[in-house]
């Protein structure tokens, strides 16, 4: 016979849990205490971390079974009480009180404080007082020995250390506060706005052909001269003593429709200002009470009147909206025509006490 089948034909009593090698791996130790299995309490014999046996009297069809044991241990003054899921073993004559209780999972969660209440045994830190247990082992933590006071150069190391890490962080929550502050109350339109200069606009009364065109025409001289399609001439006149500027398309042989911007009357009082096309969104802020703002190339922010003229070409696009830009205080900002610039809405949390509509 094999030394494998010599190890399959051995006693109930002489089997071993799974995982150990030899059935006295783990001597027991007379350590005083009680088990529990349902509504039946024993007094224990010895343990080990692979069983226990213990003293007293269960139904016969708990013999053999799967339960779970409570384990006590009565401290002076506290008590542990340890859950292991046990098989239930007869041990001896049918009348016998001997039982013993094998551990299902010898390595499962109640082990760590057994091992502990084992080894301190072991050690002497547990002694039998009756039935109970008394503690011997130390009681007091160390103190901790006051540590050395750094020299002078480690106390201005550690401190520059410290106003870096400070100034570091204040320029993290600085830059991360303007982020926020700049996405929160601030809407961009995206298109850029060109500035010119304020004029009476020209356009044409008919459609048809520019025949002549005279950007440099006076008081009283023909500016322009269309072909109309209806066969007629039409002259224009300069109406007065002002500077004109010629608008995109203005130049002899274009073909035009009726009401086709061609020249800007730019007269002396003229001031800054701009055309251009919005989005509905930004509509809305306006709309809304945002207040409007023109972001300079160089930084400068320039408080605006936005004023919605007419909506944009729908043959261009149906999302946007023809403007009217004018500085509020024009004499307060450095404006310079063709400067470019960006049109911002900015929220107004606190109308009431900012002024803002």
């Amino acid at each position: 016979m094999s030394d494998t089948d010599a190890t399959l034909i051995l006693e109930p009593e002489a089997q071993i849990s799974n995982g150990f090698i030899y059935q006295d791996e783990h001597p027991q130790l007379q350590i005083p205490f009680t088990v529990q299995v349902g509504e039946r309490r024993m007094e224990g014999k010895s343990i080990s971390v692979t069983h226990a046996n213990v003293s007293g009297l269960l139904p016969p069809a708990e013999h053999g079974a799967r339960e779970t044991a409570v384990l006590r241990f009565d401290f002076e003054g506290f008590s542990v009480n340890l859950y292991a899921e046990v098989d239930v073993e007869k041990v001896g004559a049918s009348d016998s009180a001997d039982i013993s209780l094998r551990f299902c999972d010898p390595v499962g969660s109640h082990l760590a404080p057994l091992r502990y209440i084992m080894n301190s045994h072991l050690a002497g830190d547990l002694v039998t007082v009756g039935r109970f247990l008394g503690y011997t082992g130390p009681t007091q933590v160390k103190e901790n020995v006051p540590a050395a006071r750094p020299g002078f150069t480690k106390r201005v190391g550690n401190g520059v250390r410290h106003l870096a890490v400070l100034g570091l962080s204040a320029g993290l929550i600085f830059l991360a506060a303007n982020v926020i502050q700049d996405r929160f109350m601030f809407s961009y339109e995206a298109r850029p706005v060109t500035l010119g200069i304020s004029g009476d606009t020209l356009r044409a009364t008919a459609a048809g052909q520019i025949s002549y065109a005279n950007d440099q025409a006076r008081f009283g001289e023909v500016a322009y001269s269309i072909s109309a399609n209806s066969g007629d001439l039409l002259s224009v006149q300069m109406p007065c003593e002002c500077e004109m500027q010629a608008l995109p398309g203005f130049y002899e042989g274009a073909t035009i429709l009726a009401g086709t911007p061609l020249i800007k009357l730019i007269r002396n009082d003229a001031s800054v200002e701009a055309t251009t096309q919005i989005s509905f969104e930004g509509a809305a802020r306006l709309l809304a009470g945002d207040q409007a703002e023109l972001v300079l190339s160089d930084g400068q922010v320039v408080p605006v009147t936005v004023d919605l003229t007419e909506p944009a070409d729908v043959a261009q696009n149906v999302n946007l909206l023809t403007a009217q830009i004018t500085p509020v205080d024009p004499a307060s900002a450095e404006l310079v025509v063709d400067q470019t610039a960006r049109l911002r809405f900015r929220r107004e949390i606190f109308p009431q006490l900012t002024g803002g509509t």
